[in-house]
């Protein structure tokens, strides 16, 4: 099992977002919610592989994603479907499409099985990027954990918000699923979104509370949690957030 740790670098890392980043690389080996641990790692491997894809990188540089045609150079774990989402978040978020959403699903892709893979991928670049900053290489990916996914659903998950149906903090109220929200009666979309398979929302946040700011700091402007103050992360954050063409 690959071990994460910081402790050799020229700058300090701080030591919760080293135990974040291994229960991240835990969680990506054990079977989720609609993905056994092989097939969680097989997207892992194939958002990282996407970078070097020529069909990507065609895309990338068109006036449409859409004129490009020809077939996704892959690690072949995956069927096609997977892989084109997969290619296509990781190398051209900004232009994903309703029409492209709704052809992987003509494809196969169930819509839970979409979002947990959204989760992988947004874990695994988080990770990947931080090492990346650091001039570290990525780590090794983990050894697979057998065992079934559970495939649990929110029952009242339901198509409100987005392209796929979220769990609205109202509705998980009294049920298996009221953790989720606690302490965030209003949560925000982004914390919403992939509520379809609520596991891969604590995972994410558990990243995003240790490398950016918990909920009660983000507006707490009378003190500094980190060793840049709210004005330099929100300069970074926004700066990253036009180069990855995030609208949010």
């Amino acid at each position: 099992m690959t071990e994460i740790s910081y402790q050799q670098l020229a700058w300090p890392v701080r030591d919760e977002v080293t135990q974040a980043h291994q229960r991240s690389w835990r969680r990506l080996a054990r079977p989720g919610s609609w993905l056994t641990g092989a097939e969680r790692l097989a997207v892992a491997a194939e958002a990282r592989h996407a970078l070097d894809c020529p069909l990507c990188q065609r895309r990338k540089d068109a006036l449409s994603p859409r004129i490009v045609e020809g077939e996704h150079d892959s690690l072949g774990a995956l069927s096609a479907a997977e892989v084109e989402q997969i290619h296509h978040i990781r190398t051209d978020p900004g232009r994903l499409t309703r029409d492209w959403y709704e052809g992987l699903r003509q494809a196969g892709i169930g819509e839970e099985r979409y979002v947990e893979t959204v989760g992988v991928i947004a874990n695994t670049v988080a990770i990947d990027t931080f090492c990346k900053g650091l001039g570290l290489p990525p780590w090794p990916l983990p050894e697979a954990e057998p065992g079934e996914p559970s495939r649990r659903r929110p029952a009242a998950a339901s198509h409100r918000l987005a392209w796929v149906p979220t769990l609205a903090p109202e509705d998980a109220v009294g049920t298996d699923d009221a953790d989720l929200y606690a302490g965030r009666p209003t949560a925000a979309h982004i914390y919403q979104a992939m509520s379809l398979v609520p596991e891969e929302v604590k995972g994410f946040f558990d990243l995003v509370l240790n490398q950016y700011l918990p909920p009660q700091a983000m507006a707490d402007f009378d003190n500094e949690y980190r060793a840049i103050n709210h004005a330099q992360i929100e300069l970074v954050a926004g700066r990253i957030s036009a180069l990855n063409q995030c609208v949010y």
